[in-house]
């Protein structure tokens, strides 16, 4: 039988974020049969949810993972200390559900709804002292985030500021593209740019919440913030000149910068005249301009793999 699904890449190398997942994993599950705490999914979950693409993330979502186990194993507790026959377990479960989605709901905790759920119901359900139960559950919850928090810094740290820099270098060839399309077509999207550049943007959102974590890897934060402003800029830009439907007549000087930058011959005439066209022109130098510039601090601080 052949297999015709052209999105198998057998080839594709093991990522490191999925060796150190699978440390984490395997550590926290002995540490849990060192410690006897039984039913060993909650250690290895919390393993794995918090083993994230950056630091920050890692310590932001430890809250998160300890809230979730506390919550649920203290509801399911309550819930069990209901004098009320077996028979009607399950009816306790669902009205658990009920109040768990509702309250982190409202608490805009909505990432924690579906791990809290499953909390609570292994803590109602559980058939040996639900109070250990659930202590072992939190105890296993926290073996795991402590496992998995500094393999995560320690085993090659992720560096968000190569990944930024190799977003920004692919957005601005990129950028190029769109600015040709813009000048020599009528018909131009700018949605290609606007996904890229949102992830860019991303990308760089996490670096800033990086810098308040008490460690975190290696960081451009400078470089960061410049190369973030030029395509701001470049954005604000293009999002003007999508707007005009019409081709531009390139002047001179903005036509020596486009064929200098993207190394080729414009033979072109556009429909736009007056002050219109000066303005599109005076963008296009703008836009350029800070593609140079961008060209120049990605090649200075872009590291090749």
């Amino acid at each position: 039988m052949k297999i015709k699904n052209k999105n198998i890449n057998l080839k594709r190398p093991i990522g490191m974020r999925t060796i150190k997942t699978a440390l984490a994993v395997t550590i926290s599950l002995y540490i849990s049969q060192m410690l006897n705490l039984g039913a060993p999914i909650f250690t290895a979950i919390a393993s794995i949810s918090t083993m994230k693409a950056s630091i920050s993330e890692s310590f932001n979502d430890v809250s998160r993972r300890l809230f979730t186990a506390v919550f649920g194993v203290v509801l399911g507790y309550l819930f069990s200390l209901i004098p009320l026959g077996e028979e009607f377990l399950p009816l306790l479960a669902g009205i658990g559900i009920i109040i768990i989605i509702y309250m982190l709901q409202v608490l805009n905790l909505k990432r924690m709804i579906i791990l809290s759920c499953i909390v609570f119901v292994a803590s109602l359900c559980a058939e040996s002292n639900k109070l250990v139960y659930g202590i072992n559950r939190i105890i296993g919850t926290f073996v795991g985030i402590a496992v998995s928090v500094p393999i995560n810094y320690l085993i090659s740290a992720p560096n968000l500021s190569q990944n930024y820099l190799r977003q920004a270098k692919s957005l601005t060839e990129l950028s190029k593209m769109f600015l040709l399309e813009l000048i020599t077509k009528s018909d131009h999207k700018i949605t290609d740019f606007e996904i890229e550049y949102n992830k860019l943007n991303e990308i760089y959102k996490t670096i800033v919440s990086e810098k308040s974590m008490p460690v975190h890897g290696e960081l451009l934060p400078v470089t960061t913030e410049k190369i973030m402003k030029l395509f701001d800029d470049i954005s604000f830009r293009f999002h003007i000149l999508n707007s005009i439907k019409e081709r531009p007549h390139v002047e001179k000087e903005s036509q020596e910068m486009v064929e200098s930058l993207l190394r080729l011959n414009i033979f072109t005439e556009g429909q736009l005249e007056g002050d219109l066209n000066s303005v599109y022109n005076f963008h296009i130098k703008k836009i350029i301009s800070n593609l140079n510039e961008l060209e120049k601090i990605i090649g200075d601080n872009y590291e090749h793999e």
